[in-house]
């Protein structure tokens, strides 16, 4: 299956657009796809839009947290926005959900004040 992917920004934030499948033979193409975001244009934050994405394994919930982990070398913020059903299932079965912000749309991602990671806060949490 194939995987369609891209960037837009708006108010500040790198937005990638996901469709498709997220799985063992596509994982590599969005940490790729996320990485050069990154590096090209100095976002620091990142959204990533599952709401086109029809299916997610557990290879592609990783590749999700690899993104999560370069963001944070660069104490970037990733949010997941993921409407209700299988993919929002399966963030929450998972236990993603609790470490991958996840909103409901796109306007509920942007608007959300921004965090900080409890990492940077010495581990403290406010």
């Amino acid at each position: 299956m194939a995987l369609f992917l891209a960037a837009h920004w708006h108010n500040g934030w790198a937005v990638i657009e996901i469709k498709g499948v997220l799985d063992r033979a596509t994982a590599r193409e969005l940490r790729d796809f996320a990485a050069s975001v990154h590096a090209q244009h100095r976002h620091q934050h990142l959204i990533l839009d599952l709401s086109e994405l029809t299916h997610a394994d557990a290879d592609g919930l990783n590749a999700l947290m690899s993104v999560r982990t370069l963001l944070d070398q660069d104490q970037g913020e990733l949010r997941l926005v993921c409407p209700q059903g299988r993919t929002e299932r399966l963030l929450h079965r998972s236990g993603a959900a609790s470490t991958l912000p996840v909103y409901p749309s796109l306007d509920a991602a942007l608007s959300a004040p921004q965090t900080v990671p409890a990492h940077r806060m010495g581990g403290a949490v406010q």
